[in-house]
């Protein structure tokens, strides 16, 4: 298949051309003929499988191909962090460079003052993260009342983040039922929930399962006491020193820790976490983009939506809370078809969630050794006994677990035809 076969606009063609796009990935087939249609979307896609061309491309070819009687804001492209934002923003800019379509975009961190500006100007799509969204229509700087698209994107994220209510608000807020995409790397019961509630008459799609998303990305294990881990994640990333790595942690503290470490060995190193301001974050993931330091060390959400051309390693230094979060930070690595490699640094306190996360895939870890860095320790420990809890078991008949009382939708005002 290839772009033409969508019948996408001259100007759009040309743009995709300009990005190097040779064929439609997965995703991209399954889900553009369908947003082309105005279809409602629930798609679970790996992340670096393309999501973001899927939903923007036939968004912006519906404007170009339609007339509207208004000026109003007619896509929104809601995001949980201000990285993603950024380079959803960025690359709307380059699929619209050859038509008149207007995109901004708006997060945390900056003046309210200067978005409010922009924001009383004419804009076509609108990329937002949720927190600063719901600051605006809060002082009525912003109208959503006309909207005809919007998109949740990385929507299991914000809803880890809590983000409930601010995406309530924004629903509540559009008078007339839009089209609503929702596209997630992952399915779980949250998901499932804000489909049933929010989505109409949805196509769903599920470009891979969730034991099937890591097939491109060697998955090993080094069984280590906690006191080696720096010490044998610097020997990991001195072997591999043309490679780049992405080590996550799970605190600020422990990335700062990290960071210190490999710093003091001369390694090039590139820190980021929630204490850093918005400027510091953006010129770090820019450095590391630019490939001025070969290591980056994150936690989870400060990394959520980073997309890093040809990562070669991602490191668990510490074990992740969930599946979600382990799928999200494997992710970064093993790219659009390309094969990656993530490790894990497991010390006894952690095998059990190790287990979890074999179970809930359905894959084994290989296990990796080096001498001198506890070979035998897996040996002389238990393995644990996973729990299965009641819930896991629990048959569930719907999204709620009561197949007669569904979520409620919200109630819109009739559609009217806005086209001329």
């Amino acid at each position: 298949m290839q772009f033409t076969d969508f019948k996408l606009s001259k100007e759009l063609i040309k743009a995709i051309h300009s990005c190097n796009y040779s064929e439609p990935t997965q995703i991209q087939q399954k889900a553009i003929e369908h947003i082309l249609k105005k279809r409602d979307i629930q798609a679970i896609a790996p992340t670096g499988t393309g999501k973001t061309a899927a939903f923007c491309l036939p968004i912006i070819n519906n404007i170009l191909t339609q007339k509207y009687q208004d000026t109003n804001l007619k896509a929104l492209i809601l995001v949980p962090t201000k990285e993603l934002a950024l380079q959803i923003y960025e690359n709307i800019q380059q699929y619209t460079k050859y038509t008149s379509i207007k995109s901004e975009v708006i997060y945390g961190g900056a003046k309210m003052s200067a978005q409010i500006t922009k924001l009383q100007n004419h804009i076509d799509i609108l990329v937002a993260t949720t927190g600063r969204l719901s600051e605006h229509l809060k002082q009525k700087t912003i109208s959503l009342r006309n909207l005809e698209v919007l998109v949740l994107d990385e929507a299991d994220t914000m809803l880890d983040m809590g983000f409930i209510n601010e995406i309530d608000l924004v629903l509540s807020k559009i008078e007339y039922k839009p089209q609503i995409l929702l596209f997630s790397a992952t399915l779980g019961q949250s998901i499932k929930k804000l489909s049933d509630k929010i989505l109409n008459k949805a196509v769903c799609i599920n470009v891979d399962k969730e034991q099937k998303a890591t097939h491109k990305i060697n998955q090993g294990v080094y069984y280590i006491s906690k006191i080696q881990k720096n010490e044998l994640l610097s020997f990991i990333i001195a072997r591999a020193y043309k490679d780049r790595f992405i080590v996550f942690t799970r605190t600020k503290q422990g990335a700062k820790e990290v960071y210190q470490y490999l710093k003091d060995y001369d390694i090039s190193v590139i820190c980021l976490h929630g204490d850093l301001t918005q400027g510091a974050r953006l010129k770090a993931i820019k450095e590391f983009k630019q490939n001025k330091a070969q290591v980056l060390v994150a936690t989870d959400i400060s990394a959520r939506g980073i997309d890093i051309d040809s990562l070669e390693y991602v490191i668990n230094y510490d074990i992740p809370n969930s599946v979600d979060d382990y799928i999200h930070r494997i992710g970064r690595t093993g790219r659009a078809g390309k094969t990656g490699n993530a490790i894990s640094l497991i010390s006894p306190s952690e095998i059990y969630s190790l287990k979890v996360i074999e179970r809930k895939l359905n894959l084994k870890f290989k296990e990796l050794y080096e001498d001198g860095f506890n070979s035998d320790l897996k040996d002389k420990i238990k393995s644990p006994k996973i729990v299965i809890k009641k819930e896991e078991k629990r048959k569930v008949k719907g999204a709620f677990g009561n197949k007669k009382k569904g979520p409620k939708k919200k109630k819109y005002a009739t559609k009217r035809d806005r086209s001329v």
